[in-house]
């Protein structure tokens, strides 16, 4: 007589199952792996770009004519720039403060004075591109 083995007989598609957990847990982790490396890439790309506007906005501000700055904190000209594999044109906002400041002699009215002094030039830029806005130049 035979005997049955009664192991043998419910252990069938055990391995199966097992292949089956492990496929659906690697792709849960492959699935997270590769959001995660989207969300790099888009910021390493968002930083490259960011990089390039601020270069691109420092070396306006280097290689413009005192006559060209006038014209920008006078509001009759607007600097803009063209973004990396982009079409359309950014309008670069332009501030340009004074500070005013007063001299004051107790002993002597005639040497009283109201001096302006101009600040630096502050170029600015809003994009979704880059993030929001970027600013290049800082006022007081």
């Amino acid at each position: 007589m035979k005997i049955k083995h009664l192991t043998n007989q419910y252990q069938q598609g055990v391995g199966l199952l097992e292949a089956m957990i492990a496929v659906l847990l690697s792709s849960i982790l492959i699935l997270g792996i590769s959001y995660g490396m989207g969300r790099i890439l888009t910021n390493q790309k968002q930083s490259n770009l960011q990089y390039i506007v601020v270069n691109q906005l420092r070396a306006k501000l280097q290689t413009a004519t005192p006559a060209q700055k006038t014209k920008w904190c006078a509001g009759t000209e607007q600097p803009t720039i063209t973004l990396p594999d982009q079409t359309t044109v950014l309008t670069i906002t332009v501030t340009c403060p004074s500070v005013s400041v007063t001299v004051t002699s107790p002993t002597n009215n005639n040497a009283n004075a109201t001096i302006s002094i101009q600040q630096p030039i502050k170029f600015s830029v809003q994009s979704d591109l880059l993030g929001g806005e970027l600013v290049v130049g800082e006022t007081l």
